[in-house]
């Protein structure tokens, strides 16, 4: 889904793409094991990514990769489309409210140069679970992912 916000200064707009924890990121993921989601939605193909939330039902570490096609990585560096990636540490940095629920881990004051590379107004993202634990699938492993970006100029 999407959202628009507007920073505490009133200068510059921010925007958010958020995935669906009941259609992205359902699969079950041993150590090092990725899933690719494609999350519709983005405003343009040319965007900085500022900031990313994560809620998990587990305490794993994550690495969200971000890749400028629907392709994902590729074994050819000439084709490969990474764009950049947020390591999110639950078990070192994350935090459930009142000790219960989901965990969840915000990082802000990111710089990450994103570009669409397809041109689909999507954006390309990789979770890949870095614990000794695998992440559950369904609802005992739900993951949901906010990203927070601006329109580059």
């Amino acid at each position: 889904s999407q959202e628009i916000a507007v920073s505490s200064g009133g200068a510059s707009a921010f925007y958010r793409l958020r995935s669906d924890k009941d259609v992205n990121f359902t699969d079950a993921l041993v150590q090092n094991a990725v899933e690719n989601e494609n999350l519709t939605g983005l405003l343009a193909n040319k965007i900085k990514i500022v900031g990313v939330t994560i809620w998990a039902d587990q305490q794993l570490q994550f690495r969200l990769s971000f890749y400028g096609t629907d392709a994902f990585q590729n074994a050819d560096a000439d084709v490969d489309s990474f764009e950049g990636e947020v390591v999110m540490d639950l078990p070192a940095s994350g935090f459930q409210r009142a000790a219960t629920g989901l965990y969840v881990l915000d990082m802000q004051d990111l710089d990450i140069p994103y570009i669409d590379a397809d041109s689909t107004l999507e954006m390309h993202v990789q979770l890949q679970n870095l614990s000794a634990t695998a992440k559950n699938a369904g609802a005992t492993g739900e993951v949901a992912v906010r990203v927070s970006y601006e329109i580059a100029q």
